[in-house]
């Protein structure tokens, strides 16, 4: 009887997590896309960067606005975050372990991107383009960060980092705030 029931129990255990792994519950995965990190590279002046960034015009057709007002669009992001995004920067937003400091390849790895990170140090802006382009794609920055340009929609990407601010403690938003109300006056 308890070989029986042991069998029972392991049938139970795989069944259970094929379930997890291929239903759209909130299970984290790996990103098909993302399961072989590339490394990015960047031949162009960073002015000719800048330009790409500046005249996209799938980026100028929105405004690059975070939203906290929007329990589905932060219910939204926080699923895309837990598929695309938690597998580096972590469950609880807290990034990879020693994550200030440049790996063998001079990377910098996956930040938290709770309080304890400098994520509310960059504007929506800053932080859509990093997220769409890559990390990479931020002139004289060493990243891993992939570009999800081809894998998110912009509205998707602002679900995201929405949910992301929706996280920190007020006094960061706050911040956070004037950092953007400073970027938009430049």
């Amino acid at each position: 009887m308890g070989a029986l029931s042991s069998f029972y129990a392991i049938g139970l255990l795989v069944l259970g997590l094929g379930y997890s792994f291929f239903s759209d519950s909130n299970t984290y995965k790996i990103s098909p896309e993302l399961s072989k990190p590339q490394r990015i590279s960047i031949n162009s002046k960073p002015e000719e960067i800048s330009s790409k960034l500046e005249n996209d015009r799938a980026v100028d057709t929105i405004e690059i606005r975070l939203q906290l007002d929007d329990p589905d669009l932060l219910n939204s992001g926080e699923k895309i975050y837990r598929t695309h995004c938690a597998v580096c920067h972590g469950i609880n937003l807290e990034g990879q372990k020693g994550w200030n400091i440049k790996d063998g390849q001079n990377n910098i790895l996956a930040p938290p991107h709770d309080e304890t990170g400098h994520t509310w140090h960059h504007s929506d802006k800053d932080l859509f383009y990093i997220t769409k382009y890559g990390g990479a794609g931020k002139v004289g920055v060493a990243s891993a960060m992939p570009g999800y340009e081809q894998i998110l929609s912009d509205k998707k990407i602002i679900s995201v980092l929405s949910f992301i601010k929706s996280t920190w403690p007020v006094q960061i938003r706050l911040q956070h705030d004037q950092i953007n109300e400073q970027t938009v006056k430049k």
